[in-house]
């Protein structure tokens, strides 16, 4: 019985997944399986993993494709292992990150799962400026997940026991790990290992960068039911508005900052009535995306300071220091 399952959901990804499958049998750690769930790959994918013998490789196929939901929890179902890791079949994992991984949800047995920080590589290898370096505490991640994902799907271990019935979320397709990790952060401790352990590439065909608009939809929908704990309805102002705090454009009108100061206070009201949420923490993680908020409405120019230096949520965050 291996003690980690890894599993690789695969479509048409013939010009990356030979270098993923390789980083993954290339590990310092060796007690794994690995799960790959063709989905009815129309390129030459598949024939790729074949040409790859190694025994601990576990090749499942759709007889028609299915959707990354469907792929990835068809590979939870066949998994053995006592972790689980999701893994892309684009991405590259360095050669220690599992070794570090199971050490860590060895010792820290509260934790339900760990991710990493994250580099990123554009179509042909090459490391790209951008970065993520995710740096905070296990205590804030669950308030920094009500705006946002805080994990890559390719750098996650969790632990068995820790995964929601039912696997994935049917309907989530595209932010269905978003979805899973918010389940995983109600139970157990989350948190990310503060080192590069994964190179996340970036390319044309990545789901996340076919469609921006179908990509807010998706997560809208996580917000939803996100917001459900604090008793808060996302309608079609609302959702606006948390689309306006997660995403980078800029703001260019006043009624905009004052509608996300009005919704990150009613935030902070809800949870002050139904304690969902550890109220410090989510109070700095508020505080943090007003400053954000308000740099993006730098153009307002003197309406944007004088907002900051104003808002309740400035001395709600003081109040809290």
């Amino acid at each position: 019985m291996p003690e980690l399952s890894i599993i690789m959901p695969l479509y048409n990804t013939e010009k990356y997944v030979k270098e993923a499958v390789q980083s993954i049998l290339f590990q310092t750690y060796r007690d794994f399986e690995l799960i790959i769930v063709n989905d009815a790959s129309t390129d030459n994918s598949l024939q790729i993993v074949k040409s790859l013998k190694d025994s601990r490789i576990k090749i499942i196929e759709n007889e028609q494709n299915k959707g990354i939901v469907y792929s990835r929890n068809k590979g939870l179902n066949a998994a053995k292992g006592q972790f689980i890791a999701a893994f892309d079949s684009d991405d590259i994992a360095m050669p220690e990150k599992f070794s570090k991984q199971i050490d860590f949800l060895k010792l820290n047995t509260d934790f339900g799962m760990i991710g990493s920080w994250t580099k990123m590589i554009d179509e042909k290898g090459n490391l790209i400026k951008s970065k993520w370096k995710l740096t905070a505490s296990p205590k804030q991640i669950p308030s920094i997940m009500l705006f946002r994902n805080y994990f890559v799907q390719s750098s996650v271990v969790l632990r068995r026991e820790a995964i929601p019935e039912g696997g994935y979320s049917e309907g989530f397709d595209v932010v269905e790990d978003y979805k899973m990790w918010i389940d995983v952060a109600r139970k157990f401790k989350v948190w990310n290992i503060p080192e590069y352990l994964v190179n996340y590439r970036v390319h044309s065909l990545s789901a996340t960068q076919k469609d921006t608009e179908s990509l807010d939809e998706k997560d809208i929908k996580v917000f939803r039911y996100i917001y459900k704990t604090l008793e808060i309805e996302i309608d079609e102002y609302v959702a606006s508005v948390i689309l306006l705090i997660k995403n980078n454009s800029r703001i260019q009108k006043t009624k905009e900052l004052e509608d996300i100061e009005r919704f990150m206070l009613y935030i902070l009201l809800q949870n002050d009535k139904l304690n969902r949420y550890d109220q410090k923490q989510l109070t700095k993680v508020i505080f943090n995306r007003w400053i954000k908020s308000c740099f993006k409405a730098r153009y307002l120019y003197w309406f944007s300071i004088k907002k900051f230096l104003t808002s309740p949520l400035l001395f709600r965050y003081i109040k809290n220091i």
